[in-house]
């Protein structure tokens, strides 16, 4: 491990990057370490105060105290050497050294903020704190020039000492995005599950990483996809025990920073949710979105409850080679981000998708068997259904999977219902793939430690599942949803690209779920619910936050003693709209969080309905992107 220095600059927090880019030509203490902006001679000598001002302008990184010391660098077939216009007295200027090879790579090093360190010059990364605990760990490249030297993991801390450190590079030191780097400089987090170089995989378990404390050797295909289309990958976000847990026992859940500050921050994927939901400074996070069980996992859940963009990928649209998976079969990849175009952008560049010039859509399903009881959810539902009505000029067939079963059941049921015939597939065989998947974890830990691991309640519980199911069972588990998936694309849409059907699936905010509140017990989840439909099927869903408002309060009454709905209405009612209100017993008063609405479109495509949401939003003049913080859109933001 390579000694990382860091330093405190105008009270903001930086760590050098261990790679030495140069040498100055002048004698400097050894020990000095200076903040210093790299330019080269036409930008000292034409307008360097507009340069300086225009770095602080676009780049976080970049602050006006390293504009106090400048580094002249020679550019290329020119003589270093400042020009006739003097600059201020009040900057000391040095000069980097030109070495005798590898010039090419030291005149384009970028201009932007440095630190000498003696008379060697380093990149500077400044280090955000993970307030909310979103963070398995930051790591950084071992190598800025983008070979394959792997990330060494990060362990500063804050000023504190409270919250673990993320470091972030300059965005001055990133070319604008190309055909070859076309996400250059972009910030990016990958979820624990994914392998990197140089760097452990936890699972968020104590029992894991000490059986399993090696680096990994390799980094997973669609992480160094990323990598190579230029994107900085700066840490590695929480996922649940074994990106299936719900209890949060070996490691603190994240920290959702909607509403009140204390809603729950779901499960597998809380890390890669927050980070997004709560930091200006990430644009992107990578997670998983996986099995049919718990009413949404993955980053479907996330969107929900963090309020951002995501799209669970098509089956097969992404490499999850490097993953750690709960279930190959119903795991796929995940993406986030507060910003529907750039999702789009990303979704663009990373998917392998049949057909990306899919035309919008012709129908419109709405399963009536997974719409709201709630009347507030419900309404909010019908506007985000009556928004793509309007704009694909179709209006949505209302229907119920179980009717239809019933009126055209496939022959292998024999007569059963819908719910009788998949009451037990889709989740048994989830639990047999979980309990296989991890079956040499078991005997390993086992082996060596002479006792079982220790697991939380919910991988445990559904362990127990898989490990009653036998071959056969779960052969006759995979076959009954191989009928339905035959079925369902026959009877209720087609599942293939050249399909002109979406469904709308209600994914709701459910009921008011707070960090402190007692996990619910496992338990089983029978027949196919909203959250079942997509990895079932292996088809793309997309989920959006939309700025409607409800006046149904959620959850919990208000206190005895407290006029409540006085308060709501003077209080909180004009700063909520594009919010939907809840009750909070923390802050004893009315809160808001945010409501999503989702698509799920045929196999492949994934492109088609962020395009179809991009412009229908457009087309309503309803927001396509979200804020960090407490809320998901603007006080007083009123949708048109």
């Amino acid at each position: 491990m390579k000694n990382l220095f860091t330093v405190v600059i105008a009270g903001s927090q930086y760590l050098l990057h261990p790679q030495k880019l140069g040498t100055i030509e002048e004698t400097i203490n050894p020990d000095a370490l200076i903040p210093v902006t790299l330019l080269t001679t036409s930008e000292i000598n034409t307008d360097l105060e507009g340069i300086l001002e225009l770095f602080a302008t676009v780049d976080d990184v970049f602050q006006p105290d390293f504009g106090g010391i400048l580094v002249e660098k020679p550019e290329k077939n020119k003589t270093i050497g400042l020009a006739h216009n003097p600059v201020p007295r009040s900057r000391a200027v040095f000069s980097l050294q030109r070495p005798e090879a590898e010039v090419t790579a030291f005149e384009d090093l970028p201009s932007g903020p440095y630190f000498l360190h003696g008379p060697n010059l380093y990149q500077a990364w400044r280090l955000y704190d993970d307030i909310l605990d979103a963070f398995t760990f930051g790591v950084i490249p071992n190598s800025i020039n983008g070979s394959d030297d792997g990330y060494e993991a990060l362990s500063s801390l804050s000023d504190n000492g409270s919250s673990k450190s993320i470091a972030v590079p300059s965005r001055l030191y990133h070319a604008v995005p190309s055909i070859r780097k076309p996400l250059s400089g972009v910030r990016i987090s990958v979820t624990d599950a994914v392998s990197l170089k140089g760097v452990q995989t936890t699972l968020s378990s104590r029992s894991w990483t000490q059986l399993y404390g090696a680096e990994a050797s390799e980094t997973a295909e669609f992480a160094q996809k990323l990598i190579d289309m230029g994107a900085i990958i700066v840490g590695k976000t929480k996922s649940s025990q074994l990106d299936s847990g719900r209890e949060w026992v070996d490691v603190a859940a994240p920290w959702n920073p909607r509403g009140d500050g204390y809603l729950d921050s779901g499960g597998s994927a809380a890390g890669a949710g927050a980070s997004v939901s709560g930091y200006d400074w990430m644009e992107y996070a990578i997670a998983k979105d996986g099995e049919c069980s718990y009413p949404f996992e993955g980053v479907r859940e996330q969107a929900r409850v963090h309020g951002v963009y995501s799209i669970r990928a098509s089956a097969n649209a992404a490499s999850l080679q490097g993953w750690r998976n709960d279930s190959q079969n119903y795991a796929a990849v995940g993406l986030l981000n507060r910003n529907l175009h750039d999702l789009l952008s990303i979704a663009q560049l990373t998917l392998n998708t049949s057909n990306a010039n899919m035309p919008f859509p012709k129908r419109i399903i709405y399963p009536l068997d997974f719409a709201s009881t709630a009347e507030g959810d419900q309404a909010l539902d019908d506007k985000f259904v009556a928004m793509l009505e309007h704009f694909l000029g179709a209006k949505a067939d209302k229907i119920r999977l179980s009717d239809a079963w019933d009126a055209h059941p496939p022959n292998q049921a024999n007569g059963q219902s819908l719910e009788e015939y998949m009451k037990e597939a889709p989740f048994s065989s989830f639990c047999y793939d979980f309990y296989q998947e991890n079956q040499d974890f078991r005997n390993d830990y086992k082996n060596k430690f002479g006792r079982e691991p220790y697991v939380e309640a919910t991988p445990r519980f559904r362990w127990g599942i898989g490990a009653n199911e036998s071959k056969h069972d779960y052969t006759l588990h995979r076959e009954r949803i191989e009928v339905f998936n035959k079925w369902f694309g026959d009877t209720i849409m087609s599942t293939l690209g050249d399909s002109g059907t979406i469904m709308v699936i209600p994914i709701g905010p459910y009921i008011v779920q707070y960090r402190d509140d007692l996990p619910r017990p496992p338990s089983r989840i029978d027949g196919i619910g909203p959250e079942a439909l997509a990895p079932l099927l292996g088809l793309p869903h997309l989920v959006i936050p939309c700025e409607l408002f409800s006046n149904t309060l959620a959850s919990f009454p208000p206190l005895p003693s407290f006029p409540f709905e006085k308060r709501w209405t003077d209080e909180t009612m004009a700063n909520t709209v594009a919010q939907t209100p809840y009750y909070s017993r923390v802050t004893n008063k009315g809160e808001s969080r945010p409501f999503s609405g989702s698509i799920m479109g045929p196999h492949g495509s994934d492109i088609m309905i962020l395009q179809l949401a991009k412009a229908a939003f457009g087309s309503a003049k309803w927001r396509s992107q979200v804020d960090t913080g407490r809320w998901a859109f603007p006080q007083g933001y009123e949708p048109e």
